[in-house]
């Protein structure tokens, strides 16, 4: 950012003029901070080699891949198992009282217990000579953020995989009790295959807690995408995240954000104060069901949002729905992948990789999922009719030469036809696919 007379500044991502003080742009909801606390008093270079000598012997820091009010990304290299990791350092000058680090490391290691095929995978959390930090998988692909950036259209076929596969991690960490706090267009990375994969799971709460507050009156989080309850300061649940992707999707569907502001206060008001403008009058041809899925993820009260991202996930995409899991279910180790769920119900824990939804190496706007899905129902139901057609033939025959009327049988139950195959979770460690977004 630049300043401007010593009274404005500029956005470096859209170079909107903004007032001096500002934290993020008004317009585009970029993070114009310089990396909030990592500031001049600690200083990039210094942050990096202060890193490098608490890691020597086991990474070798190369460079700042981004930084931002939640901290700074590093690529490094391990030197144990040979490959790249990405470390995210919190800001430094926070409270390092022997109980706050307790806290962090409760929170940061509770995030790295998730797996799943659209998380980036935390392996190590340390907490060692006055800095808290994260070491990652390094993705390098690319961001929503930077997809929304080249102000293309996107397919309506494109944002519905993009949402459901969000959504079935964002399910997946819920039912372990990790509450993301700052989905957005930055943590929503794409690997070299096309597949969406979510980073900086419980940073917000880690970093809450190594800043000695409770959940109370601390608000963490990018303000555009802030659930009504995150911007009182009030206790969240899941819920808030379903706020948060429902922004997400109305940026992706419309293209823009949907609430501006002078002023970080004026964004939150908004958001707890003024309804959504309807997602129709936005975008013709955006599918009804699209809209009315947005908009009840949008709403104000969380009662009145879906009660689990697993119902927003089937909500934006019908054709792909997902098993909602059970109450009282333990959150322990996905049980989807000892039993297979039916052909057309994915649980949140199954990977997104359907033959039927094909990824790009680079995410782009008119990406199809549908038209080979449709071939092959058209192929399923042919074949089917053909089996039911010898069938009859064949119970005709036997009847016939019997003499008598077989004894009737009980209906079966209709049976929904065969969706997309679901295939099984595969490893993702090791192999190179986005960077740790820079917060």
């Amino acid at each position: 950012m630049t300043g401007a007379a010593g009274s404005t500044m500029e956005c470096l991502k859209c170079h909107t003029p903004l007032p001096d003080g500002s934290k993020f742009c008004y317009a585009c909801g970029a993070d114009v901070t310089g990396g909030g606390t990592l500031g001049a008093s600690s200083g990039t270079e210094g942050l990096q080699a202060r890193l490098q000598r608490l890691v020597e012997g086991k990474y070798k820091v190369d460079r700042m891949l981004g930084k931002g009010g939640m901290g700074a990304v590093f690529l490094a290299h391990d030197l144990t198992l040979e490959r790249e990791v990405a470390i995210k350092v919190l800001p430094p000058d926070i409270s390092m009282d022997e109980h706050i680090v307790k806290r962090f490391q409760q929170e940061a290691k509770t995030a790295a217990k998730l797996d799943h095929t659209n998380i980036i995978p935390i392996y190590r959390v340390e907490s060692e000579g006055g800095l808290n930090y994260f070491v990652m998988k390094y993705i390098a692909g690319t961001s929503l953020e930077d997809v929304l950036d080249q102000k293309q259209e996107l397919a309506i076929d494109y944002i519905q995989r993009v949402l459901w596969e969000a959504a079935c991690a964002l399910g997946h960490a819920h039912q372990r009790g990790v509450v993301h706090r700052d989905v957005k267009p930055a943590n929503i990375m794409f690997d070299h295959d096309g597949r969406v994969m979510l980073t900086d799971f419980g940073i917000s709460k880690a970093l809450q807690a190594a800043s000695g507050f409770t959940g109370t009156g601390m608000i963490i989080g990018t303000p555009h995408y802030m659930g009504p309850e995150q911007a009182k300061g009030g206790t969240v649940d899941g819920r808030a995240d379903q706020y948060s992707l429902g922004v997400v999707a109305y940026r992706m569907v419309t293209g823009e954000l949907p609430y501006t502001g002078d002023s970080v206060h004026t964004i939150l008001y908004k958001h707890i104060f003024v309804e959504v403008p309807r997602l129709s009058g936005k975008r013709v041809g955006t599918p009804e069901f699209l809209s009315v899925a947005i908009a009840r993820a949008l709403a104000k009260e969380p009662d009145q949002r879906f009660p689990t991202m697993e119902e927003f996930a089937t909500a934006v995409w019908p054709e792909q729905p997902v098993a909602v899991p059970k109450k009282g279910a333990t959150a322990g180790a996905s049980t989807s992948r000892r039993r297979p769920p039916p052909p057309r119900t994915a649980s949140p824990d199954t990977p997104t990789e359907m033959t039927t939804a094909p990824t790009t190496p680079i995410p782009r706007a008119g990406m199809k999922i549908g038209a080979e899905r449709k071939k092959r129902s058209g192929m399923g139901l042919g074949i089917g009719i053909l089996v039911l057609a010898v069938a009859g033939v064949g119970g005709y025959v036997a009847f016939a030469n019997k003499g008598a009327a077989p004894p009737p049988t009980a209906p079966q139950a209709s049976q929904p036809p065969v969706g997309p195959p679901v295939t099984t979770p595969r490893d993702t460690v090791g192999t190179r696919a986005p960077t740790a977004a820079p917060p």
